[in-house]
């Protein structure tokens, strides 16, 4: 029998495992296999507890989408976004500001990236400030021109190859040709390439509408 997730999730954003299994009645591996199928992300807070579905957050210019009690990732891992966000900033960031921008505690995070090298942490008049390995010295010298608050993020210059990634041409004009015959939605393009037996993923056509801004609201 096949699930509708897509309806189960319209209708509530977001959903625990326990909640899917319920409604499901399907085991967590199974339901892990269909939503793999379809794209999603875990929260990372909570231990990963709340899911949803590709399409449905609306992240902000920090790739970061707060519903209810749940914080999600465009980078999906706590880890990898912490390392983003820094990786990403003019200046830096102290621990204190990634706690508020986050919303949870991020110093086990910050003492995994140190301890790994991708993150430096230095002393700066009063505060202990986190810089990219990458570009220390470009921000360090921004942070001392700097006041504590002045804090500003930058985007990293992405390749082709990682604004879309493992996508053939081929498919993605495929995408585009759905679109412009009138399924302007995550889903309802991987339903209709699924249809044409298109070996496409859902992950991979809402990459490509973030690119080309294809039907933003309603992706």
């Amino acid at each position: 029998m096949k699930i509708n997730y897509e309806a189960m999730f319209q209708e509530n954003v977001i959903m625990t495992m326990e909640r899917l299994r319920l409604e499901t009645g399907r085991l967590r591996e199974s339901i892990l296999r269909d939503l793999k199928g379809i794209g999603y992300y875990s929260s990372y807070n909570e231990r990963g507890k709340y899911y949803t579905l590709v399409g449905i957050p609306a992240f902000d210019s920090n790739g970061l989408w707060k519903y209810r009690n749940a914080y999600f990732s465009m980078r999906r891992t706590l880890l990898d976004t912490a390392e983003y966000l820094v990786k990403t900033s003019d200046a830096g960031y102290t621990h204190d500001a990634l706690r508020k921008m986050l919303g949870i505690e991020v110093q086990n995070s910050l003492f995994q990236l140190t301890t790994s090298g991708k993150l430096v942490r230095r002393r700066i008049g009063d505060m202990y400030i986190y810089f990219s390995n990458d570009n220390i010295k470009e921000q360090e010298d921004k942070r001392r021109t700097l006041p504590p608050e002045t804090i500003t993020r930058k985007p990293i210059k992405e390749t082709k190859s990682q604004i879309i990634p493992e996508i053939e041409p081929a498919l993605v004009i495929d995408i585009l040709v759905a679109v412009l015959r009138g399924h302007c939605t995550v889903y309802e393009t991987l339903s209709y390439m699924k249809h044409k037996g298109s070996p496409i993923t859902a992950q991979q056509i809402e990459t490509v509408f973030q690119k080309y801004e294809i039907c933003k609201k309603n992706s």
